[in-house]
């Protein structure tokens, strides 16, 4: 029996073809009046070819997008997806693409749950933040595929993270660690733990901390983010990172820390620093991550008998309801109190 018109067609190429039937459809028509044909697939059986021509009609796919790689469609989804994310989310996003390498260069059509899961299981860091990422990009990718009739189905809401072993102990710095790094103060990276110990400010809100936020004159940062109580919070300036901050505004940058190797227009992202700051410490005989100075923080403050409300004011956990104002005007004296206990 004939198709229909517009249906497509099977053709047998020859025996010699380890899969001799392909599906094809018109694409359209040369300026001669001679069809274009696009080829769905080819396979061994005549049977199968029939079934994939009728999948077909029943819910036509973007042939050209079916043939796309994952990168492919990755390039295509991120300017959508992550358009309002900020750098160093993009960044975090960038080295979880990367660790998808093995998914790269296969067509989008061809991957399914078991090749996402894969990845997932065989990953070289088993950090929860960088398996959430990587996650994220399976979900961004095989939404996007989906919404263009690339594929029908998003695989990428079956794939599992395994749990175990994912929790790394967290360490704080000892006081022969922080005096270290005080004896080394000279160093771009020594200064930017110094920072951030005396400060509880993750990395994310310090490389994106501008000197319009810093008041010298009443010796306190306000910035943060993340959560609702970290956003623009009153974080006091310890009299021992002053003049780190001071070096740091001298330069005159958009970003209050800048790249030390050239002067950049963007901030640093954590993913380019951590590098630098892991060998930096690491050549002191000192093994701790960016989290970990906020740890040490929190400890410090604890140990020198902080109240606890000062302590959750200055990490930006929550506390109760007070307003900006109460919080600017009335706590600054308690909140520098707080941080300046810390020798």
């Amino acid at each position: 029996m004939k198709n229909p018109n517009n249906y497509g067609g099977i053709v047998n190429l020859g025996k010699r073809r380890r899969k001799p039937f392909a599906v094809r459809i018109t694409a359209g028509y040369t300026e001669e009046g001679k069809q274009i044909y696009k080829y769905l697939g080819y396979y061994e059986r005549r049977q199968d070819a029939i079934i994939a021509l009728a999948e077909y009609n029943r819910k036509p796919y973007s042939i050209d997008g079916r043939n796309k790689t994952f990168a492919e469609v990755y390039d295509l989804a991120k300017r959508m997806a992550f358009r309002e994310a900020s750098p160093q989310k993009i960044s975090s996003y960038a080295a979880a693409f990367k660790k998808c390498q093995r998914l790269h260069q296969i067509k989008i059509s061809q991957i399914h749950s078991a090749e996402l899961q894969e990845v997932l299981d065989n990953c070289d860091v088993r950090s929860k933040s960088t398996l959430n990422n990587i996650k994220i990009i399976f979900h961004t990718v095989f939404k996007y595929a989906v919404q263009n009739d690339y594929i029908d189905k998003d695989y990428s809401q079956y794939v599992i993270i395994d749990n175990t072993a994912q929790k790394k102990d967290k360490s704080i710095f000892t006081d022969a660690e922080i005096e270290t790094l005080w004896a080394n103060s000279s160093d771009f990276c020594c200064k930017i733990a110094l920072i951030l110990i005396y400060t509880g400010f993750r990395i994310s809100e310090l490389l994106t901390l501008k000197p319009e936020s810093v008041n010298l004159d009443d010796g306190y940062f306000r910035h943060g983010m993340k959560t609702k109580n970290g956003r623009d919070r009153i974080v006091p300036i310890h009299p021992r990172i002053r003049s780190f901050v001071c070096e740091f505004m001298e330069n005159n940058t958009p970003y209050l820390i800048s790249n030390p190797d050239r002067n950049s227009q963007k901030p640093l992202t954590s993913g380019s620093l951590r590098p630098l700051f892991s060998s930096s410490l690491a050549a002191l005989g000192i093994s701790h991550s960016f989290h970990e100075c906020r740890h040490t923080t929190a400890s410090l403050l604890n140990r020198y008998g902080a109240k606890e409300l000062s302590i959750k004011r200055i990490l930006g956990h929550s506390a109760g309801d007070l307003t900006k104002d109460v919080y600017t005007h009335v706590t600054l004296q308690e909140l520098t109190a707080a941080i300046n206990l810390i020798p």
